[in-house]
Formats: C-alpha cells, sequence, structure tokens
C-alpha cells in the first residue's frame, strides 16, 4: 500500500509557542511577532512505488514526528506530466503536458511557458535561498549557456546519462560564486551519492550567503528509474544500484554476498509475492488481457525489484547525510518532504513493465513530510485524499505565503493536515489522467519506453477517479468502464463494470476532466463534489 509521511520541523511560534521575549517585543511594538520562515528540503525521486518503502530505513523513519498520508496520487503516471503538476499546482489538462516529448504534446517544450509561475518564483519571491539538484524535466537541454529557469539561485541538474547513474555531466551554477555556469563530468561518481554531497554542500553555502533567510532544497535523483536502452543479457543491470550496494559474486563486487536490500537477504525477496503478480486478466479492459508470465519473464522481473531495492539503498544514505548535516536549529524549523513523481509495475496485473496505468502500484506512491522539532510531536496519520497538485499551495504555505496567492491553482495546502488539524470540506476524489505517448513520435528517445513490446502495451488514453472506496476508469475508444471495490478489493483484480457505482463516478469524472476550463468549475469545487 502506497505511503505518504509529511515530516515537518515548526518553529515554536508557529505551533503557538512563542517565547515570553517575543510576546513582550510584540507586545511593545503593538504587533504581532511576525513567524520565522521555516526551512523546506523536498526529496523527489523517480518511478519508486510504494512497495520499495518497507526497505528504506531513514525514509520512514520520517514517519516521527510526521504525518503518513495513506491516499496520495498523482494526477498522470507519467515523470514529465506529473513533475509539472508539483510545480504549477495544475492537473495535465490545464498546464497542457500530456507527455515527455514536445513532439507529443510535452516534455520541456510543454512546460517552459510555466516556468515564470512555479513554486521556486513565489519562494523566492518569499525571501527563500533556492537550489535544484538532479533531475528536472524531459528533454530540458543543456548547451554551454544553459538557461537557469526563474526562482532558483543554485543549479545542479543532469546534463546527460543521469539515468545511467554513472556515465553523466552536471551543471554547477551558484548565483552568489559569479563565476557563470559550469559543467562537471561525472568522474564516476554514483549520481545519487553526487547529489547527496551537493545537498550538504547547498546547505553549507546557505549559511554563509544567506544566514537570515530561510531555504528551499530539492534533491530529485534519477534513482530507482532504470537505464536507457538496457536489452536482457546487458552486464550492467537495467536498473543500476551503487557499486556497494550490488551482489559481491558479481561484476562489480559490492560489500554484501547477494547485495544490499536494507536488511533481509536480497535472495529470500520475491517479487511473486506482491499482490496481483500474473493475477487472471480475463475479466480487464482488453488492453490488460494476456498469457500468464512465463519463467524467463519472471525471472527477470525478480532481479528488477531486487535491483530496484538496492537503489533505493543510496537514496536512503542521501537522505540520512543530508538530515545529519542540519544544525539543532535548522532541525527545529526544518520540513522534511519526501515523494516520487509516480510509482511502477513489475508483474502485476501480467503487464510486465512500466508506470502508466491507473492501478494503485502507479499513481499512490509515498509522501513523507516531517514537522519541524519545535512543532507538534507525536506521529500523524491521515487517510485525506491528497495530490502532487497540492504541493505547491503546501510549499507556499509553509512559507507563509497568503492564500490568495496559492490557493489560485488546482490543489490545496496540505499544512493543516500535516499540522494536525481537521479540515472540513476537504476533496472527495482524485482525478488521475493519461494520454498515451506516440511511439513514433521524433525526438530523442522516451525513457519511460520500454523495448519489450510482446505482452507489454501500454493503456489508451483516459481519465480516472479515485475515491476512498473507488477506481473508476474510462478509457479512450471503449465503452465500458473499469471499476474496483478498493475496499474489498485493495489490489483491483476483480474488474466489475456493472456495478451501480459507476453511473455516478462517471458523473463525478466528467466534472474533473473539465475543471478549470472556462465555463466550467474550478478543480477544487469539482474534487469536493464528486
Amino acid at each position: 500500500m502506497a505511503l505518504a509521511l509529511v515530516l515537518g520541523l515548526a518553529t515554536a511560534s508557529q505551533a503557538g509557542a512563542g517565547t515570553a521575549s517575543q510576546a513582550g517585543t510584540a507586545s511593545q511594538a503593538g504587533t504581532a511577532a511576525k513567524p520565522k520562515q521555516p526551512n523546506i528540503i523536498f526529496f523527489l525521486v523517480d518511478d519508486m512505488s510504494a512497495d520499495l518503502l518497507p526497505y528504506m530505513d531513514t525514509v520512514r523513519s520520517l514517519a516521527e514526528d510526521g504525518t503518513t498520508f495513506s491516499d496520495y496520487y498523482v494526477s498522470n503516471s507519467l515523470c514529465c506530466p506529473s513533475r509539472a503538476s508539483m510545480f504549477t499546482g495544475q492537473f495535465p489538462h490545464n498546464t497542457g503536458v500530456a507527455t515527455n516529448q514536445g513532439s507529443d504534446g510535452g516534455g520541456y517544450q510543454a512546460f517552459e511557458p510555466h516556468e515564470s509561475r512555479t513554486y521556486a518564483v513565489s519562494l523566492d519571491q518569499a525571501g527563500y535561498r533556492t537550489g535544484y539538484l538532479g533531475k528536472y524535466i524531459n528533454e530540458y537541454l543543456v548547451p554551454a549557456d544553459y538557461k537557469v529557469p526563474p526562482g532558483w539561485d543554485e543549479w545542479h541538474v543532469a546534463a546527460g546519462g543521469g539515468y545511467s547513474e554513472f556515465k553523466y555531466q552536471l551543471t554547477r551554477y551558484v548565483k552568489e560564486a559569479g563565476d557563470g555556469k559550469p559543467i562537471d563530468p561525472s568522474g564516476g561518481k554514483y549520481l545519487v551519492d553526487e547529489l547527496g554531497q551537493r545537498a550538504v554542500d547547498f546547505i553549507a553555502r546557505s549559511r554563509e550567503y544567506a544566514p537570515d533567510r530561510p531555504f528551499f532544497l530539492q534533491v530529485s535523483p534519477f534513482a530507482p528509474h532504470s537505464r536507457i536502452g538496457a536489452q536482457p543479457g546487458d552486464k550492467e543491470p537495467r536498473f543500476p544500484p551503487a557499486r556497494r550496494d550490488r551482489p559481491k559474486t558479481q561484476w562489480p563486487a559490492g560489500e554484501f554476498p547477494h547485495g544490499d536490500c536494507g536488511g533481509p537477504d536480497c535472495t529470500s525477496i520475491d517479487v511473486a509475492a506482491l499482490p496481483a503478480v500474473n493475477e487472471d486478466t480475463t475479466d480487464k479492459p482488453s488492453w490488460v488481457r494476456r498469457e500468464p508470465l512465463g519463467a524467463p519473464i519472471m525471472k527477470e522481473l525478480r532481479k528488477d525489484f531486487r535491483d530496484r531495492i538496492r537503489m533505493v539503498q543510496s537514496v536512503d544514505d542521501m537522505v540520512e547525510r543530508v538530515l545529519a548535516t542540519l544544525t539543532d536549529a535548522e532541525k527545529r524549523n526544518t520540513y522534511v518532504v519526501f515523494t516520487s513523481d509516480n510509482g511502477f509495475h513489475l508483474g502485476q496485473h501480467r503487464l510486465v513493465r512500466g508506470k502508466s496505468t491507473a492501478y494503485d502500484h502507479d499513481v499512490r506512491v509515498p509522501l513523507l513530510v516531517k514537522r519541524p522539532a519545535a512543532g507538534r510531536h507525536g506521529n500523524l496519520s491521515t487517510s485525506a485524499i491528497a495530490q502532487n497538485v497540492d504541493l505547491f499551495a503546501t510549499f507556499l504555505d509553509m512559507a507563509g505565503v497568503d492564500a490568495a496567492t496559492r490557493d489560485g491553482r488546482d490543489g490545496r495546502s496540505l499544512l493543516p493536515i500535516i499540522q494536525g488539524h481537521k479540515v472540513k470540506d476537504w476533496r472527495k476524489a482524485a482525478l488521475i489522467e493519461h494520454v498515451k505517448p506516440d511511439p513514433g513520435a521524433p525526438g530523442e528517445p522516451d525513457p519511460d519506453a520500454d523495448t519489450l513490446q510482446a505482452g507489454n502495451s501500454q493503456p489508451p488514453s483516459y481519465a480516472a477517479i479515485r475515491t476512498a472506496g473507488d477506481l473508476y476508469v474510462e478509457y479512450e475508444g471503449d465503452p465500458r468502464p473499469e471499476y474496483y471495490d478498493t475496499v474489498a478489493d485493495p489490489a483491483q483484480e476483480s474488474n466489475d463494470p456493472d456495478n451501480a457505482r459507476t453511473a455516478g463516478l462517471g458523473q463525478a469524472l466528467d466534472g474533473l476532466v473539465s475543471c478549470g476550463k472556462p465555463g466550467a468549475l474550478d478543480c477544487w469545487s469539482a474534487a469536493r463534489a464528486s
């Protein structure tokens, strides 16, 4: 089950616990003391399904004095559209970012017009020192005089080769340094490790260059995404872990007999034990129905799953390293947010590899936010339906930006829920959208396209609605919907398209797919009316 955890380190003043001296100063001035803005660290990983979270001790520890969201969904389970929703707080049908490629209605070409209205710009205007590290938006190019998008004071983004984790280039722009826009070779260093070091360096420079300003740091590793162009029989794994986390008996040798899987022996972990793997698909829509996956494919998927677990060990190490660099004072006033741009499947419903379905393994992902140490203590959990379109408003709310600015988009701030407040009239449904990519679109290869074709078909374009107890999907060209009672059938194994609930859900979906357009309901109202 996907897990979302929000962990923040709130200030005493934000928690309503201002000191006596603060109260006295405010009284003398005749005005209330303005709370100190918190730092925000945002870890955004790539293609991390919820079934990897149990193997990540540090990331799971964010739940301590944090908030766990059990029902957090992405708006589109594809990298570029999902990230565009996070940056802007809008659904794909309102951003116009539909796929990963510019020639196919997506990619950086579709996203670039939005760069002046991302949360980076708003946070910069609110006084934050900002830094971005890792993967940005698909097809963002890095020439010698590369563009640093508005709002970012530091820019350390992969210029090529990031999916390989070893053979990449990384920009190194530090606004205050005045040394131009260097591009550094990898030197063979594992990319997740390099991003961890640069995150530590960013925090140190923030103390030096802006000691009286809060910082916003986004760290976006490519892990656990696969390599581009991986083929069966390659020596390098399709999902490349750090060398230290690989099996000792394989090239290049790691530090553990069977590799590092976060505690359990890797050989004891079997992808076939995951819910819905190789399940009977005769009840499914035609694009899903297929014969059982055979032993050779299951062997590949077993290796893939173990390598994905090994990959996230470096992510867990990175999070630990960054948190360890914070001073006690910084911990008292820092929110830490962890999530993924989408999930992933390996054999569920006999689908080999991918992530673009409306099933929970692809769209219901971890979200972890740790509250500031000076804030409310205790582990909180909520089943409130949250989406990636809420992150824009959440970050701005943490920064103290007024509601008129932060609430004008499709999502709403999760901060009251993070802090343990009851929120009335919250959304009743999540919207999930998908435009089927054109495999023949010109340009660079889509990193989310799998070379395996037989038995690995991609879904048609669709729109779906997810409530606390339902998954309802309408596919382009198919008159019959797909429906699951997710309380009785959490793994979505028994399709019931004739269920009485489908009529009402279809009406609710009609309201959501056009929300925010001229003459239609705004998306927040549509989500609450569902």
